[in-house]
C-alpha cells in the first residue's frame, strides 16, 4: 500500500502547486467535480438577426459567455442579411468572447415582456435563449439591415430541405339508408430554395368517394388541385396548373373571403398578392355551422357526396367542428343520426378562409383564367372563365373586398365589407356581401358576432339562382338557399342560459334535368326542382358544481323541431354529466365522464326517452385512448346501444363507433362510424410517418432523429408541437410533426419521464424551437440523449476495511460516506468502478446483472489496489486527479488542526 502511495504522490508531484494556487482562486467559484463545466462545450444555435433566421452554426457556450467558431462565417452572414458594417469592423467583435444574457432570453410563452429579447449596444451582443437552442445577435442602430421593419412583418422561412409532405384523412359510416367511405390527401413537393430568395412548390390535393344506398352506388376518384407555384420576395406569388378556391380563401392568395361569388375549380393560372408570409397572431375560423340537438347525436358532414366528417355531439346548441373542412364556400348537408337512424337532413352554406384579411395595411389582389372544371353533380362542357378580385383596407379594422366572374356571357359581381373592433370589454365583428349577375342571379350574407358578458351571433345567407326556376345552365348556381342562424347566451345564477334558433330552406334543380340530353323529349321527372326547409328552435340552463375531485354539470332545456317531411315535434330534455380528472403515473391525465339523459317528445305518440353514457379517456406510453359506452330506452320498449373507442398514436389517430338499435317493427342493423388520419414525409433524412391533426392546406413538417445509443432501450425524449398531443421517442426512432405551410409553429424536446428501465437526458437538441416551413419543407431535428442508472452499494478495501470519503471516478468524483456507501448516477454498467483515496487508485468489479430496474443495488463491494496506468483514457486526468487530491490532503490537515 506504502508502494503505491509513493508513486502516486510522485506522479502528481508537478501539477500539486499549480492545483493550489487553482484552488485557492477559481475552484473556490465552482462545485467541486464540475472544473469542466468551465471549459465549455460546442453547441449547434439557430442564429437569428432581428426576425431573420441566419441557420445552424457551431457556437462555444460557457458559463456567462459565448464565443463563435466560425467568426468569419457569421461575419459574411451579417453582411448578406444587410448589416450596414463592414467584414474588418464585424470581424474583431465576432472573434472575441461575447457576455451571453442568458437572463434576456424571451422563453416560450413569455415573449410579451416588455424587459426580454432587446439589449441596446454600440457594436455586437447577443442573447442565448437555452431552452429554445436560439442566439439572438443585437447591433448598433446605424448597422441595422434598412428593412428591418418588413423583417418583422414577414416571416423568414425556416432552414429546411425539399420533401414530399402529405396528410391522409379516411372517414366511413354505415346507417340503415346509406354506407359512405370517404378518402382525402393534401401534400406537397418542394422544388426551390429556402430563404430569403424565390420559393415554389407542386401543391395537390385529391379525395375518393364511394357511396351507396337504396337507388345504387357510385364511386370517384378526382384531383381538385395540381400546381405548381413561385412565390416572390415573399408577398406575390405565380401558379398554374389545377386549382380551386381553396388557395384564395387562405392566407397563400390573399384571404379572399368570398360566401356567394361562383368561384369553382379551374385548369389555368393565377397571380396576385399573399398574405402567407405575415407574421399574423389571427388565423379565421369560417363561418360557424351549428346544431341544435335534443340528445347525443352522431351528425355526419357531406359536401355533396363528399363525407368531410362524422362526429357526435351533446345535446343543446352544438357548433360542428370544421376545422379540417376544405378552405372555399359550397353547402354541407348535415345528417343527423338519434338512436341509430336519420332523423333529420339540413343544408347549410359554409365559407372558410384563413383569416378576415383585417390587420394588413397593403392593397391584396388576384387575376386568374382559365377553363372551368367542375366536380358537382351537374356536369358542364369546359368554358373559358376570366375571375379577378381586389381588397382594400379602408381602415386598420375595415375592409372592402370585389370580385367579378366572366364565363361565357354570364357577369357575376360580388362585394363584401368586413369591420372587426373592441371596445373597453366588449368585441364584435360584421360582415356583409351583395352578388348580382347578368343573367338574374342574386344572393346576400350578413354575419354578426358580439361579446359583452352576454354572447350573441347571428348568421344569414341567400341564395337565389334563374336555375331554381328553369332549367337554366348556370356557373355553380344549381340551387338557391335561405338559411339564418342564430344564438345567444349569458350568464345568470352561477350557470349560462342560452338560445339558439335555425331556419334553413334548400331548392337544387333536379339531376335529372341536367342529364337530359335531348330537349325536344319529355324530362322524366314531373318536379324541376326539389326542396327541403327546417326550423329548429332551442332553449337552455347548464351548471356546473364542485363535488370534491368531481365535476357535476346539469342541463335542462325545451326545444322545437319542424320541417317540411315530418311531423313537428316539441319537448324537454334533462342531462346530467359527472367527469373526474387525475393525474396518470406516465405523467398525463386520465378522464372519466358518466352522462344521463332524459327527453320528453310531444309527438304522435308519446314518449320518453332515457340513455347512459361512460367516456374514459387515459394516457399511456404509447399515446392517448379513448372508450365510450352508451345504452338508450323509452317507453315504447325501443332501445339502441353504442360502443366506441379511439386512439391517438405516433403514425396517427383512429376511432370507431359501432351502434345497434332494436324494439321496433324497422328492420335493425348495426351502423358504425370511423376515421383515420395520419401524415408522412420523404425526404433526403428517409421515410417519416406521424400524426395528422390538423391544417386543410399544403403541409410541411418537423422531423425529429433521436440518435442510437448502444443496449439503450424505453424512451430517449418527450417530443410536442404542431396539432398533436406530446409523444415519446424511442433511442433510433423518427417521428413527424406536421405543421400547416406558412404557419410559425414550435416544437418543444424535453427529458423523458423516469421508467422502471432507465431515466433519459437529453444532452443535444433539448428545448423549444420556433419554425415558419412553407409547403413541401422538412426540417430535421437531432436529438441526442444519455441513460442514467442509480447505483447504490457499498466500497472496502481488501482487508474489509471502507474507502472512506474515497472519489469515484467514473461519477464525476462523487465521494463515498464515512462507512464507503455510495449512491452515483452512470450512464451505462461499470467494469470496473474505480475510486481515488490518499491510498491510491482502486478498483471496484461489479457483477453484471440484468437490467429490471433504474435502481441497482450491488451490494458491498471489494477493491484492489491498481496504478494510474489502469485507468480508461478518459478517466487518467492527471489535473484532475491532481486537485482532487490537493483539496482532500488540505481538508485533512484542517481536521488534524482542529483536533484538540
Amino acid at each position: 500500500m506504502k508502494r503505491h502511495f509513493t508513486a502516486l504522490s510522485i506522479s502528481l508531484t508537478w501539477v500539486l502547486a499549480d492545483a493550489v494556487s487553482v484552488a485557492s482562486t477559481d475552484l473556490p467559484q465552482v462545485p467541486a467535480g464540475f472544473e469542466a463545466l468551465v471549459e465549455g462545450q460546442v453547441e449547434q444555435l439557430e442564429l437569428q438577426l432581428l426576425n431573420r433566421n441566419l441557420g445552424l452554426h457551431p457556437v462555444v457556450v460557457r458559463p456567462g459567455r459565448i464565443e463563435f467558431q466560425q467568426p468569419e462565417r457569421i461575419a459574411a452572414l451579417l453582411i448578406e442579411a444587410g448589416a450596414s458594417a463592414s467584414s474588418e469592423e464585424l470581424l474583431p467583435l465576432l472573434s472575441e468572447p461575447l457576455p451571453s444574457n442568458s437572463q434576456l432570453a424571451c422563453s416560450y410563452g413569455l415573449a410579451s415582456e416588455a424587459s426580454c429579447g432587446y439589449l441596446d449596444t454600440d457594436a455586437v451582443a447577443v442573447i442565448l435563449d437555452e431552452a429554445g437552442a436560439r442566439l439572438q445577435i443585437l447591433m448598433r442602430k446605424d448597422w441595422l439591415p434598412a428593412s428591418d421593419t418588413a423583417a418583422l412583418r414577414l416571416h423568414t422561412p425556416s432552414e429546411a430541405a425539399n420533401a414530399l409532405v402529405h396528410r391522409q384523412n379516411i372517414n366511413i359510416a354505415q346507417a340503415d339508408s346509406y354506407r359512405a367511405l370517404g378518402a382525402s390527401g393534401l401534400g406537397a413537393v418542394g422544388l426551390g430554395a429556402v430563404g430569403l430568395g424565390d420559393s415554389s412548390h407542386f401543391g395537390f390535393t385529391w379525395n375518393y368517394q364511394a357511396y351507396q344506398s337504396k337507388r345504387g352506388s357510385d364511386s370517384s376518384l378526382e384531383f381538385n388541385n395540381a400546381y405548381y407555384r413561385q412565390d416572390f420576395e415573399r408577398e406575390h406569388y405565380a401558379q398554374a396548373g389545377r386549382m380551386d378556391m381553396s388557395n384564395l380563401s387562405s392566407a397563400e392568395g390573399g384571404n379572399f373571403s368570398f360566401s356567394l361569388l361562383p368561384l369553382g375549380r379551374i385548369d389555368g393560372a393565377r397571380v396576385g398578392t399573399t398574405l402567407a408570409y405575415l407574421n399574423r397572431e389571427v388565423v379565421g375560423q369560417g363561418t360557424p355551422i351549428s346544431l341544435i340537438l335534443t340528445q347525443r347525436s352522431r351528425v355526419d358532414a357531406f359536401r355533396g357526396e363528399e363525407l368531410l366528417s362524422t362526429s357526435y355531439l351533446d345535446a343543446g346548441v352544438q357548433n360542428v367542428d370544421t376545422r379540417t373542412f376544405p378552405n372555399g364556400s359550397y353547402p354541407v348537408t348535415l345528417r343527423v343520426i338519434e338512436n341509430g337512424q336519420v332523423t333529420r337532413t339540413e343544408t347549410v352554406p359554409f365559407s372558410r378562409t384563413d383569416g378576415n384579411g383585417l390587420g394588413d395595411d397593403t392593397v391584396q389582389w388576384f387575376l386568374q383564367g382559365g377553363r372551368t372544371a367542375e366536380h358537382s353533380l351537374y356536369e358542364q362542357d369546359p368554358s373559358g372563365v376570366a375571375q379577378t378580385g381586389l381588397r382594400i383596407p379602408l381602415r386598420d379594422d375595415l375592409a372592402l373586398t370585389s370580385a367579378i366572374t366572366w364565363l361565357d356571357s354570364a357577369f357575376y359581381n360580388e362585394n363584401r365589407l368586413d369591420w372587426a373592433g373592441t371596445l373597453g370589454a366588449s368585441s364584435w365583428s360584421l360582415s356583409g356581401a351583395l352578388l348580382r349577375g347578368n343573367d338574374g342571379a342574386s344572393g346576400n350574407s350578413q354575419q354578426m358576432t358580439f361579446t359583452h358578458g352576454i354572447s350573441w351571433s347571428v348568421y344569414r345567407y341567400s341564395l337565389k339562382s334563374p336555375s331554381c326556376e328553369r332549367t337554366t345552365r348556370a356557373y355553380q348556381q344549381s340551387g338557391c338557399n335561405e338559411s339564418l342562424t342564430a344564438s345567444a347566451s349569458l350568464p345568470l345564477a352561477g350557470g349560462t342560459l342560452s338560445a339558439g334558433y335555425n331556419y334553413n330552406r334548400y331548392a337544387q334543380v333536379n339531376p335529372f334535368s341536367y342529364w337530359n340530353d335531348f330537349p325536344e323529349e319529355d324530362d322524366p321527372t314531373s318536379d324541376l326542382t326539389t326542396s327541403t326547409w327546417a326550423r329548429t328552435f332551442q332553449v337552455g340552463f347548464s351548471r356546473g358544481h364542485a363535488l370534491g375531485p368531481f365535476q357535476l354539470i346539469h342541463r335542462v332545456g325545451a326545444f322545437r323541431n319542424a320541417s317540411g317531411n315530418r311531423e313537428t315535434d316539441h319537448g324537454l330534455y334533462l342531462s346530467l354529466s359527472l367527469s373526474h380528472n387525475e393525474r396518470s403515473p406516465t405523467g398525463g391525465y386520465r378522464q372519466s365522464n358518466v352522462s344521463l339523459d332524459a327527453r320528453r317528445e310531444q309527438n304522435a305518440p308519446d314518449s320518453l326517452r332515457t340513455s347512459l353514457g361512460h367516456t374514459r379517456a387515459w394516457d399511456g406510453e404509447q399515446g392517448r385512448n379513448e372508450l365510450n359506452t352508451g345504452v338508450g330506452y323509452d317507453d315504447l320498449g325501443r332501445w339502441d346501444a353504442e360502443l366506441g373507442g379511439r386512439i391517438e398514436r405516433n403514425w396517427g389517430e383512429s376511432s370507431l363507433t359501432v351502434a345497434q338499435r332494436g324494439g321496433d317493427q324497422q328492420d335493425s342493423r348495426p351502423g358504425f362510424s370511423g376515421n383515420h388520419s395520419s401524415s408522412l414525409a420523404l425526404g433526403r433524412d428517409g421515410f417519416f410517418w406521424g400524426q395528422g391533426q390538423g391544417g386543410t392546406g399544403p403541409g410541411a413538417a418537423v422531423g425529429i432523429i433521436a440518435a442510437p445509443l448502444e443496449n439503450a432501450t424505453g424512451a430517449a425524449a418527450k417530443v410536442s408541437g404542431g396539432y398533436g398531443a406530446q409523444t415519446s421517442i424511442g433511442f433510433g426512432e423518427k417521428r413527424l410533426i406536421p405543421v400547416n405551410g406558412f404557419e410559425a409553429t414550435h416544437t418543444r424536446i424535453s427529458d423523458a419521464d423516469a421508467s422502471r428501465q432507465n431515466l433519459s437526458s437529453v444532452n443535444v437538441g433539448n428545448g423549444n424551437r420556433e419554425w415558419f416551413l412553407p409547403p413541401g419543407k422538412l426540417a430535421v431535428q437531432r436529438i441526442e440523449s444519455t441513460l442514467s442508472y442509480t447505483y447504490v452499494g457499498r466500497l472496502v478495501d481488501a482487508r474489509g476495511q471502507p474507502l472512506v470519503q474515497a472519489a469515484i471516478l467514473n461519477a464525476s468524483m462523487m465521494e463515498t460516506g464515512e462507512d464507503g456507501s455510495f449512491v452515483v448516477d452512470l450512464n451505462h454498467h461499470p467494469d470496473p468502478l474505480f475510486a481515488l483515496d490518499l491510498n491510491g487508485v482502486h478498483a471496484c468489479t461489479v457483477q453484471t446483472r440484468a437490467a429490471q430496474s433504474s435502481l441497482r443495488r450491488v451490494g458491498t463491494l471489494t477493491c484492489e489496489s491498481t496504478t494510474l496506468d489502469a485507468l480508461p483514457k478518459d478517466l487518467n486526468d492527471p489535473d484532475r486527479l491532481g486537485r482532487w487530491t490537493a483539496r482532500r490532503s488540505a481538508a485533512l490537515s484542517l481536521d488534524k488542526r482542529s483536533q484538540p
